[in-house]
Parts: C-alpha cells; structure tokens; sequence
C-alpha cells in the first residue's frame, strides 16, 4: 500500500508539473503572438493580414488561436496596445537628456528611418484610417486615447518652450507630424517622399542645417 501510495505521488508530481511548464509555454505563445500581430498589424493594416498568415508568421497553427484569443478584435487591440507602449518606450529615450526635447521628438517621428519602418513604427500613422474605418468602440478608444497620450506630452514639451497656446500647438504639431510620415509612406515618388520629410522637419526647425 505504502509503494502504491508513493508511485501516485510521483505521478501525480509528474502531471503538475506538465501543466506548469504547459500553462508557461502557453502564456509564452500568447506574448509571442501579441509581438508579432503588433509588427503585423503595422505593416499591413488590420484587414491585410489574416489570423492563419498571422500564426504562420508567429510560428503556430490557426488551430491554436482561439485558445489563447476571443477573436481577431481581441487581438487587435491588445497588439495595438503593445505597439504604443514600445512606441512611447522608444520616444522616451529620444527625448532624455535632449536639450530641446520637442526637437528631439519631432525629428525622431518624422524621418526617413520611421516612414521605412511601419512594422517598429507609431500605431497612429499606420493605423488611424483602419480605426476611422472600424466600428469597433474598443479599437477607437485605443487610438483615441494614444492621441490623448501624444497630445498631453506635446502640451508639456510646448509649455516648456514658452508657447503662448500649448495645447494648440501640440494639436497641430501633432496633425502635421501624422501627415508628414503618412503622406511620405503613400508616394510612389522616393524624392517627393524625402522632400516631404525634409520640408516638415525644417519647418518645425528652421535654424537647423538640412
């Protein structure tokens, strides 16, 4: 009775920890597929990508999605969600220790190095038209309130400058800072793409050499 007992034990060992390196690999595969949909999602739009290409790209089975996602829309927002919080990370450490950080930030934001890379880039400027688009409240939010982020730090950096209508100004340096990156990625013409960065950079600042 007493080996009886003691193999039972083991097994039982056995099985939990199966399911504890099971539910690890299954939380792994889940963060590996936000990853992927947030490069994804950037690059190809919403409705550019399919859930079995999707899988494909992340290594797994379509079979394996709805195990770990309620839908496709559940998955967007979360990768949505994922973009911006790396995209912040990155503006964060632009601006540190910049002497202007305005600056720093546009010039960041509006260059040949982000309109090449919409899969590493702002959510906003490859995926505003999709949420426009979007009946889905929940996206919208998502975006909206990235905007909100975006306007409240540009209010901030504003004011430090001195500018007599801070909130004003984040919203149209926001606006322009979008359709300079949008504008420059949808031209076929790679000199009138270049010239469209260049033209907006300078007019944010004007003193600085081309």
């Amino acid at each position: 009775m007493g080996r009886f007992l003691y193999m039972l034990t083991i097994i039982q060992s056995g099985q939990m920890e199966t399911m504890r390196v099971s539910n690890i690999q299954a939380r792994e595969n889940r963060e590996r597929v936000i990853d992927v949909a947030a490069a994804q999602f950037r690059e190809h739009g919403i409705e550019g990508i399919s859930i079995a290409n999707l899988m494909k790209a992340a290594g797994m089975t379509h079979g394996g999605f709805y195990n770990q996602f309620k839908s496709k829309d559940d998955l967007v927002v979360q990768a949505i969600t994922r973009a911006i919080e790396g995209t912040m990370t990155d503006i964060g450490e632009h601006v540190a220790g910049s002497e202007d950080p305005l600056a720093a930030l546009i010039r960041f934001y509006v260059s040949a190095e982000h309109r090449d890379n919409p899969a590493g880039g702002c959510s906003l400027a490859s995926l505003a038209v999709d949420a426009a688009r979007s009946d889905d409240p929940v996206l919208r939010k998502t975006i909206g309130d990235q905007v909100i982020r975006y306007l409240a730090l540009l209010t901030e950096l504003s004011a430090q400058k001195g500018g007599a209508s801070p909130r004003h100004d984040a919203i149209t340096t926001l606006a322009e800072m979008l359709g300079a990156v949008i504008l420059a990625r949808a031209v076929a013409d790679n000199a009138l793409s270049d010239e469209i960065i260049q033209a907006v950079t300078m007019d944010f600042s004007p003193n600085e050499p081309d």
